[in-house]
């Protein structure tokens, strides 16, 4: 069903009836007597059942076909105040910030300027989200000023970047000692914000709920290598946010576009990134701010701060009569972030599209039956049978490529460790075994190839787990009957993959890259 408002909102604006966003205002001397919450925390702390009554009350108290305020004059006038009547503040109490370095493109070009093509990303980069913890006392509204940074640098340079993020708005936090799941993260947090990280920190008014988004969701970037179990999602996803940066050189009046990125370049989600601040028991708290560090794209016009886009300072950017290396004083710096739906309809769902016009289409029918009735019976069964038979081996191709996935994760060193200490993590992956194997259950038998693909799966699967078990106590008993101990499993994994690279230097090389330097000991110790 359309979704639509009786209040009438410009075509081109970013907040239609389906986004909604929360914020905390004083009215003007002259707007009004209006009373409001000084911040939202006790509301983020509510939970997201609250969260979704709140907006689908909103929702339908906006929607055209709600009488209560669309044909009541005077309540709509105490419900309602001009924008220009009222200033917008913080919304939330920032109790902790913390910034982490998610964009995987952000993150290549510093290491390219600053250490060079030798290693532009440290390896340890790809295992876990990097952050630090921030002060969140410096972090202000957008539109305040901001005073360039002094102190220690080169005495003739004083450069002012601005860097391009959002930041996750937290909503119910998690107990001290308690870490919060990274399948339930996405229930700890309310929404987003846009945020410049600069000298100081300045954050949009209004916070988008990820109920808001939820239609706008991407699949995240692949992560190579798989990350470890208490990172790895069932469902990995970002965000289709489309964000721009115009600078308004000081003394002109028109703003120069100079980046236009995405969201959905995020490498860690922010889901990784809540689940893993809290993987240690760290409690957050409801208004603590995660922001993803600077979002930047593939490409020169889609990096995410001046940084990159002058390449420190290499390369000036042009600015209607002016150029820029950095900020200077009086500069104005514009984010803005928005998904685009449909741009003639409000829909409230996109699986909700406009109509299309009918495509009539002539079909030209044989003026009489070219095949028996058997015939076309027996052609039309074995049809059939052949498109269960294809539905059948794509599933069984989707469960062999998630033990594809959980096999490489149980070779690494990492995943060893952490199921040695961690009975929650040889839980949760001993449990995402048993799912893979009920999902085969549920594939009927009803073709030889069928049969025979399913069970090659499940013995994989199966052995998988007896090597699960191996970890907790060194030794696993083999379905061939011999007592072998982890290292000579993973040994015996690692030389079938070895045969199949046909060994040799590619092989040496296959093994670094792919399978850890366990099995690049044993190559080099066989020699």
């Amino acid at each position: 069903m359309v979704l639509k408002s009786f209040v009438e909102v410009h075509p081109d604006s970013h907040f239609p009836i389906q986004n909604l966003p929360y914020g905390v205002f004083k009215a003007e001397p002259d707007g009004g007597s209006r009373r409001t919450t000084p911040t939202l925390n006790k509301f983020l702390g509510l939970g997201r059942p609250a969260w979704k009554e709140a907006r689908s009350t909103l929702q339908k108290l906006l929607s055209a076909a709600e009488p209560i305020l669309r044909d009541n004059t005077s309540l709509r006038q105490k419900a309602f105040l001009p924008t220009d009547k009222v200033q917008m503040l913080l919304p939330i109490a920032i109790g902790d910030y913390t910034d982490f370095f998610a964009s995987k493109h952000h993150a290549k070009n510093c290491g390219l300027i600053f250490r060079g093509p030798e290693n532009p990303i440290n390896p340890n980069w790809f295992h876990i989200p990097i952050a630090y913890h921030g002060r969140a006392s410096s972090i202000v509204i957008s539109g305040t000023d901001i005073i360039r940074p002094r102190g220690q640098g080169h005495p003739t340079v004083n450069s002012l970047p601005y860097f391009g993020l959002l930041a996750a708005v937290v909503g119910p936090g998690n107990e001290l000692g308690k870490p919060v799941d990274v399948n339930e993260a996405a229930d700890h947090i309310f929404g987003l914000v846009l945020m410049n990280d600069w000298s100081g920190t300045t954050i949009s008014p209004w916070i988008v709920t990820l109920d808001a988004l939820a239609q706008f969701g991407s699949d995240a970037s692949e992560q190579n290598p798989p990350p470890l179990p208490y990172l790895a999602e069932k469902e990995s996803k970002n965000y289709d946010i489309s964000l721009q940066v115009s600078i308004v050189p000081a003394g002109q009046k028109d703003a120069c576009i100079i980046s236009r990125s995405n969201f959905k370049h995020l490498y860690w989600t922010i889901t990784q990134q809540l689940a893993h601040h809290t993987i240690n028991g760290c409690n957050l708290r409801p208004g603590d701010l995660l922001g993803t560090g600077t979002i930047s794209g593939p490409e020169p016009d889609s990096y995410g701060c001046l940084l990159e886009l002058t390449w420190n300072g290499q390369k000036p950017l042009s600015l209607g009569g002016t150029t820029r290396t950095f900020l200077e004083d009086g500069d104005e710096v514009i984010f803005t972030g928005c998904c685009k739906a449909y741009a003639s309809e409000n829909y409230d769902r996109p699986d909700e599209q406009p109509p299309s016009k009918p495509v009539p289409i002539t079909v030209h029918l044989p003026s009489r039956p070219q095949f028996g009735e058997s015939v076309a019976a027996v052609k039309i069964q074995s049809v059939y049978r052949a498109h269960v038979v294809r539905t059948l081996v794509r599933k069984i191709s989707a469960v062999n490529s998630e033990a594809n996935y959980w096999q490489k994760l149980i070779q690494r060193q990492e995943t060893v460790d952490a199921v040695r200490t961690s009975e929650r993590d040889r839980i949760k992956i001993n449990e995402a075994l048993m799912g893979l194997l009920f999902r085969l259950d549920s594939v009927p038998g009803v073709d030889p190839n069928v049969r025979e693909l399913r069970r090659h799966v499940s013995r994989k699967i199966v052995g998988l787990q007896e090597i699960l078990d191996a970890v907790s106590d060194a030794r696993v008993e083999h379905w061939d009957g011999f007592l072998r101990d982890w290292d000579d499993i993973v040994a015996g994994i690692e030389k079938e993959v070895c045969k199949e690279r046909g060994g040799g230097n590619e092989m040496e090389r296959f093994c670094a890259e792919h399978l850890g330097f366990q099995c690049l000991q044993r190559f080099l110790r066989d020699q």
